[in-house]
């Protein structure tokens, strides 16, 4: 909830009821932070603490739709029109027959999905007289009866009139009286929020899809409102259907559309006329070709050759040391070995660790011991074992082995 209020105050909030922007795509889509996507609606489902993580539907009901035992699934719809198919809606009925939710806000409702539950489905949503610019909402609830929420029409970047679209309760063809409640009203008291009980699950109806937009819920009245519509919902899980905001045609509805004459092709549209509608295409076409002409004229010049990297100089003088340490081992000349393998301990702490000492003490093996994060007792061997080693006039294979496990063991643990 945290992270809503801070996008409302810091992000879409204004002083005034304009919204700036050149893109007024009713997209309703919960990705689109524009005017008409419903972000701010995704991330109020995700922190009001009542859906859980929501699952986004991107094709066929029928095929993605879940209906998880002991979970209230909630079919949760918001657009201009929704786009639902005949199977679709067959499946979706099934679906709350079983016990779940259905939740669609949207202008134009599916014929085929309001025709079970409706006397006359074309008179079921109306819209005359309510021709205005504003309009104040409010619920049925004896709780809330008494607040009522405005909201202003706002499209391109100016207060416009538009038609409100509300709900002929009369049109409702239910077994019973009680099963259907007007939840929520606008300004002459018509409806425009339903609750129908159908079966063992429930169908909520909302004719106002524009009231959970972003340049509506940018407003705190309008933000206040769709977060009191939420609390309608019994809690569940969202299954947010995206993939109907769109109508998909199969290809079946293609043919039927060329043969019988009714311009199926009308709403097609080539690749170049869908570029041309939309500005950030255009400018990514101009940019590429900008650079594709750019790099014609710079790039067919004559170029210099390559000039390869120099390389590195190969540091050799490890390579020299260990050439050094297998002559004195053939020729059994253990002394210079140990005093050459010392040398090239401390060299190695020296460089390691940036402290050097050609006496060894205590001070300087508690700073290697704390750099290199090896024992104390462990460093404090190595260094005895060179005093008593070069202190003795022979010195045994045995001994030199030994010598050279405890100094690979430092190698090996050190940091």
């Amino acid at each position: 909830m945290l992270f809503v209020f801070l996008l409302y105050y810091f992000g879409l909030r204004k002083t005034d009821n304009s919204y700036i922007t050149d893109d007024w795509t009713e997209t309703y889509a919960p990705n689109d932070k524009g005017p008409y996507g419903t972000y701010m609606l995704k991330e109020l489902l995700d922190t009001a603490g009542l859906f859980g993580n929501f699952l986004e539907l991107d094709t066929k009901l029928e095929d993605v739709l879940e209906d998880e035992e002991g979970v209230n699934d909630i079919y949760f719809f918001v657009g201009a029109e929704n786009f639902l198919e005949a199977g679709s809606i067959d499946h979706l009925y099934n679906f709350v027959l079983a016990g779940n939710t259905i939740f669609m806000s949207c202008e134009n409702f599916p014929i085929a999905f309001l025709e079970p539950i409706t006397l006359d489905a074309l008179s079921a949503v109306e819209l005359e007289p309510n021709f205005d610019s504003i309009q104040h909402f409010k619920f049925t609830h004896p709780e809330l009866v008494s607040k009522r929420y405005s909201s202003t029409y706002i499209y391109n970047n100016k207060v416009t009139m538009k038609y409100w679209n509300y709900l002929n309760e009369n049109q409702f063809d239910l077994y019973a009286d009680d099963t259907m409640y007007v939840l929520g009203t606008n300004t002459k008291d018509q409806p425009n929020f339903l609750k129908i009980k159908y079966g063992n699950g429930s169908i909520y109806l909302h004719s106002t899809p524009y009231l959970f937009t972003n340049v509506s819920l940018m407003r705190r009245e309008g933000f206040q409102y769709a977060e009191k519509v939420l609390e309608h919902i019994p809690p569940g899980r969202i299954q947010w259907d995206r993939y109907n905001l769109q109508n998909h045609y199969s290809e079946n509805n293609e043919e039927e559309n060329e043969g019988d004459g009714t311009g199926g092709d009308e709403n097609r549209q080539s690749i170049l006329q869908f570029i041309l509608k939309h500005p950030p295409l255009v400018w990514a076409i101009l940019i590429l070709l900008a650079g594709a002409i750019l790099y014609a004229l710079f790039k067919g010049k004559r170029m210099q050759k390559i000039i390869p990297a120099a390389e590195l100089k190969e540091n050799t003088s490890l390579g020299y040391i260990n050439t050094l340490a297998s002559l004195y081992l053939q020729e059994n000349k253990h002394q210079k070995l140990i005093h050459l393998k010392e040398k090239t301990f401390l060299n190695f702490i020296a460089e390691h660790y940036y402290i050097s000492c050609k006496t060894p003490d205590e001070k300087f093996i508690e700073k290697v011991a704390v750099k290199s994060q090896v024992e104390k007792e462990k460093i404090t061997e190595i260094f005895n074992a060179f005093y008593q080693l070069q202190r003795v006039q022979i010195v045994t294979d045995e001994e030199l082995i030994l010598l050279h496990k405890k100094i690979e063991y430092f190698y090996k643990k050190c940091r």
